[in-house]
């Protein structure tokens, strides 16, 4: 496996590769261990990303510029998946930047209209946030539920205004903005 790090206005992230394609997208606040000594892989932070990385930050630079990149041709590391989560997965990967889908919706566009539950577990898990754009799917009353990102709702209610009113175009976004945090609990 190897790690490279990706300079965002929301924060640093750490992307993480396998022969197989990509296995996970964190924020910093989630990095990896690097302990090499703990793993017969090589997970130290790379300096300057190559190949698939590579054009993948680019796309993350223009997904925090813009609102939008086209992140269907980075192939992802389906390791520890099953069946029913690739399906849901895919389809979750097909809801296009500025829109949402409901739980429901995901489950039913799988074939299964009662996995809203396998759903929300599924989204859950997600690995790959951005390229898997888990903060896209709301609950059927329109309100966010869940996101385990660092920031959670207020992180996944800001990714959804990039994607809407291009709003981040070079500012900086922190993830952790205490008064807006504090603003937004319930």
């Amino acid at each position: 496996m190897q790690n490279y790090c990706h300079q965002t206005p929301m924060g640093e992230m750490v992307s993480s590769w396998t022969d197989a394609g990509l296995l996970k997208l964190q924020w910093v606040s989630e990095r990896p261990n690097t302990d090499q000594s703990s793993s017969n892989t090589n997970t130290a932070l790379a300096t300057a990303p190559s190949g698939c990385a590579a054009s993948f930050d680019e796309l993350l630079g223009q997904y925090f510029l813009t609102g939008q990149a086209d992140f269907t041709e980075i192939f992802v590391d389906p390791t520890g998946w099953t069946p029913l989560s690739r399906r849901i997965y895919d389809a979750c990967r097909q809801i296009e930047s500025g829109t949402t889908a409901t739980y429901g919706q995901l489950a039913a566009s799988v074939g299964n209209p009662s996995a809203s539950r396998a759903v929300g577990a599924a989204m859950a898990r997600n690995r790959v946030l951005l390229v898997i754009p888990c903060h896209r799917v709301i609950a059927s009353d329109g309100k966010l539920r869940g996101f385990s990102a660092p920031g959670g709702l207020v992180t996944k209610q800001r990714l959804l205004d990039l994607e809407s009113n291009n709003q981040c175009n070079s500012q900086s976004l922190p993830l952790f903005d205490h008064a807006l945090e504090s603003s937004t609990s319930d």
